[in-house]
């Protein structure tokens, strides 16, 4: 099975991607992955099922806390989408 890229991501979303470019934006770009700072170029990043990819422009921002997705329950809508 063939492993995907975030890099091919954007390359197919039409969107710049670099460690100093994400989209429009300019400057150094910070890849938080499943709450670990990504060490590397963003582009090079592996997307596989459930992975928690985080890109930020600037300084790197606090990891997010981890998400054990196996843990996690589907979402339940409270209110109709009209409601909001």
């Amino acid at each position: 099975m063939q492993t995907y890229t975030l890099g091919q991501f954007f390359d197919e979303w039409g969107q710049p991607l670099s460690p100093s470019r994400l989209g429009p934006a300019k400057g150094k770009v910070a890849a938080i992955v499943n709450g670990q700072v990504f060490q590397g170029n963003p582009r090079d990043i592996p997307l596989a099922s459930r992975e928690n990819v985080r890109l930020e422009v600037g300084t790197p921002p606090v990891a997010p806390q981890y998400i054990d997705w196996p843990k996690t329950r589907p979402l339940t809508l409270t209110r109709a989408p009209g409601d909001w």
